[in-house]
């Protein structure tokens, strides 16, 4: 009977261990570590940067096409016959000119100034305002990347500590079937206490299979995001002081300088700008050409150096013009359209956060207050069936309400923690820049 109360006292203090101690989230690097990777190495980022180069390159094509431009061309020619006339009158000294040498060299520059496009002019703005909603979208896409590493990084975190938990469960499942076995072999329990005890330790194991696994997954998930590995060796403390967050107004009233938002006003800008050029493409266009031409044979010229100077009128109409007007302003509908829905979506993702952040406070509050509850539970539970006035079955009942408690509250504190950094980036506010840090 000694052998048998010193086993009770172990698996209480086992339970008490499990319950009672609030466990902490194994550490990983702080959430900015994988965010900063992220920025740097995420395809999403990366895309996004590499379409910004693409629309200023473009942009710098298009206003190339308004600027001055020179060009120059060079010649060797050799003939396999030269051809000459003397052009001197009878009885006059020889004025021999030649017409085809047998080797000519020619070389000319020309200098082109277009002086009336008003539709290339007008794709110029079009153009520089594209690459600025290039660029308001990369400051979209890492507000967007930064969301979804946050979401697996607290997704991990809660991982960790359900991982923990389980093996701590495991753990006092393990000491109960040693309890229950003691018991047994002194006469004290049955036998179905024993295979109970042994079925609720495999239900255990089976818990901490598929706690390690969505640990694997989750951890899977932000290494692939961030291209930076979690550290899952030390530990940190995850903790909410659920205090309650300022008026959803302050979130929104920045809505119109969101980076979605302004991207999407960027594009419609351009389209309206595009639609511009389209009508100013009935339009003269004027350029003025200048040409500086060297040659070995000057022929009947008789100069060696001559210059011709040219304006270019031009102008075009046909059933084209009209079709590119009504599709560029279809186009700008279309503009229009998105922007609507970006600025839509972006005030509906501040609405959805900031309530999920006012209903996770209450989440955790109560989930933290069914815990107490069930760790008190658990513990009558303990004393009395070591008093032997409840079966196991109670006891082991009692044991899973607790941990159920303690998964509650681990994942309602995860994802409060969530929420409250997803709020901020819905309202445009980066984890980088609230640290005093320089984004990339």
């Amino acid at each position: 009977m000694h052998r048998i109360g010193g086993d009770v006292i172990i698996a209480v203090l086992l339970f008490l261990l499990l319950v009672l101690y609030s466990l902490p989230s194994l550490a990983l690097q702080p959430v900015q570590a994988f965010v900063e990777g992220a920025r740097l190495r995420n395809p999403d980022a990366l895309e996004a940067q590499a379409n910004l180069s693409q629309q200023r390159a473009q942009a710098d094509a298009a206003l190339g096409r308004v600027l001055p431009g020179v060009s120059a061309r060079g010649a060797y020619t050799r003939n396999q016959f030269s051809s000459q006339i003397d052009l001197a009158a009878p009885g006059q000294p020889s004025q021999v000119v030649t017409i085809v040498p047998r080797d000519q060299w020619d070389g000319s520059a020309t200098l082109n100034v277009p002086l009336i496009d008003l539709a290339n002019f007008r794709r110029v703005g079009a153009q520089k305002t594209s690459a600025e909603g290039a660029a308001r979208q990369l400051d979209s896409t890492r507000l967007q990347v930064e969301a979804q590493v946050v979401q697996d990084y607290y997704q991990v975190v809660a991982n960790l500590a359900l991982a923990a938990a389980s093996r701590t469960a495991l753990e006092v499942s393990r000491e109960g079937l040693r309890l229950a076995d003691a018991r047994y072999r002194a006469g004290a329990a049955a036998i179905l206490d024993v295979d109970r005890a042994r079925a609720d330790v495999e239900q255990q194991v089976q818990q901490v299979a598929s706690a390690e696994l969505q640990l694997a997954l989750a951890a899977r998930a932000l290494e692939s995001a961030s291209e930076v590995k979690p550290d899952v060796s030390a530990a940190v403390q995850l903790a909410d002081d659920l205090r309650p967050e300022p008026e959803m107004d302050v979130f929104a009233r920045g809505l119109a300088a969101l980076p979605a938002v302004r991207a999407a006003a960027a594009n419609t800008r351009a389209a309206q700008e595009q639609a511009d050029a389209e009508r100013l493409a009935l339009v003269p266009s004027i350029a003025g050409t200048f040409s500086e031409r060297g040659t070995t044979a000057p022929g009947l010229a008789g100069h060696d150096w001559s210059y011709q100077a040219a304006l270019t009128f031009t102008w075009s109409l046909d059933l084209t013009n009209f079709a590119n007007i009504r599709g560029q302003d279809a186009a700008v509908e279309v503009a229009r359209a998105r922007e609507l829905r970006a600025r839509l979506a972006a005030g509906d993702a501040i609405h959805r956060q900031w309530n999920t952040v006012a209903a996770g406070i209450a989440r955790s509050r109560s989930a933290r207050a069914g815990r107490e509850a069930a760790v008190h539970a658990a513990a009558q539970a303990q004393e009395r069936y070591r008093a032997g006035t409840i079966t196991q079955l109670d006891l082991l009942q009692a044991q899973r309400d607790a941990f159920t408690a303690e998964v509650s509250r681990i994942q309602a504190d995860a994802d409060l923690v969530n929420a409250r950094a997803q709020l901020r980036l819905s309202s445009g506010q980066s984890l980088l820049a609230s640290n005093g840090r320089n984004a990339p």
